[in-house]
């Protein structure tokens, strides 16, 4: 109280915080994520020269090695490593290629590289697994949701409503194609969305499964083959396990945050989240909400990530393996920051100054 009258502004505050406290629901305790097998210092894998910005990216080629790179406005640097010793062990490494989004793995331990851009041509580039003899598939710009977890197949939608499947071969032996938009692809079958239906086929046309895609929403959904006989769904709302027929197998929580990574292990019995968080002060929160309602959702310039969490979970029962939650080293977000190897047994999580390696508990438990 200033001479006799009330601060408002203070009262609001203590009101505000009184809400929170009484009316929020408890969090979680966040479990911490044991210590690392084992970490790699990064740094000389940063390209020297003034820095603007600074990208990862790895990927599990094979149970026991893997692909990191490292790519900043002077140039990427990557290389791969072996973790059959016990520790981590350079196998190769190359700055050939100046630019590229992402990496993933191929069938017999090889290197995929999306989006390059060689002179003229742009498509994705071809490593075998020491990073030597790199063959170019022109106009094959690889992703995610394009690509199978083995590497072993990907599709090109070569339109709005045509696509075609491929054996990653140089050049590319053609398997099919079909109509719609293709939202995953694994070894051996192609989920894709025509007319507002997913269709899952096997890769001769035989059809293994369809269903309404909406959900009550018009968004497409993201999709992913869990296995052979699952799919990972995520409207919007929160993500489902299905069926091939849309029949929910298990509902999972929605994740904090946002991001692109959905990492898996060859069976599909363990999924990999790698998500970019925003937490802030409860007053600026506030602020922003308050901005958010009043410009329709549109928010604020500036609101970028400011950290990172990775957690993997039990497909099978929805049990939570592993969490892990960082605010510093975080890299520029929108790159693939966490992989899990395809046994499922292990994961890797880069930062802008190492690498570590976690072992994951052979029986998952509840969160």
């Amino acid at each position: 109280m200033r001479g006799g009258k009330f601060d408002m502004r203070a009262i609001l505050h203590a009101y505000i915080l009184c809400c929170v406290l009484v009316f929020s629901p408890a969090l979680p305790v966040q479990p911490a994520a044991s210590n690392p097998l084992y970490t790699v210092d990064l740094s000389p894998l940063i390209p020297h020269g003034p820095e603007v910005f600074l990208t990862g990216a790895l990927a599990f080629l094979t149970e026991h090695t893997i692909a990191v790179s490292m790519c900043s406005n002077e140039g990427c640097n990557l290389e791969t490593l072996d973790l059959a010793g016990g520790k981590p062990r350079l196998l190769a490494k190359t700055n050939e290629f100046e630019n590229y989004r992402a990496l993933f793995r191929t069938h017999g331990g090889g290197v995929v590289l999306d989006h390059v851009r060689t002179g003229a041509k742009q498509g994705a580039v071809l490593f075998d697994p020491d990073l030597r003899a790199p063959q170019l598939i022109a106009t094959a710009n690889i992703c995610e949701r394009c690509m199978s977890a083995t590497g072993q197949t990907f599709v090109r939608q070569l339109s709005q409503n045509d696509w075609a499947a491929y054996q990653m071969t140089v050049p590319p032996l053609r398997i099919r194609g079909g109509n719609g938009r293709v939202l995953s692809v694994s070894e051996d079958a192609v989920a894709y969305i025509d007319s507002g239906t997913i269709q899952v086929e096997r890769m001769d046309g035989k059809s293994l499964g369809s269903f309404a895609a909406g959900h009550g929403t018009s968004a497409i959904p993201v999709v992913h083959f869990l296995g052979h006989d699952r799919l990972w769904f995520d409207s919007g709302s929160h993500p489902e396990i299905l069926d091939f027929n849309g029949k929910t197998l298990r509902a999972l929580h929605k994740e904090d945050g946002w991001g692109f990574r959905v990492g898996q292990s060859s069976d599909g019995s363990r999924l990999l989240y790698d998500r970019y968080t925003r937490h802030v002060p409860l007053e600026q929160s506030i602020k922003e909400d308050a901005v958010a309602v009043a410009t329709l959702g549109m928010g604020v310039g500036g609101m970028e990530a400011t950290g990172e969490m990775v957690r993997v979970i039990d497909t099978n029962d929805g049990k939570q393996c592993f969490e892990w939650h960082s605010k510093a080293g975080v890299l520029l977000a929108g790159g693939y920051h966490a992989d899990i190897d395809p046994s499922g047994q292990l994961i890797a999580i880069m930062t802008r100054n190492s690498l570590a390696f976690y072992r994951l508990p052979d029986v998952c438990a509840n969160q």
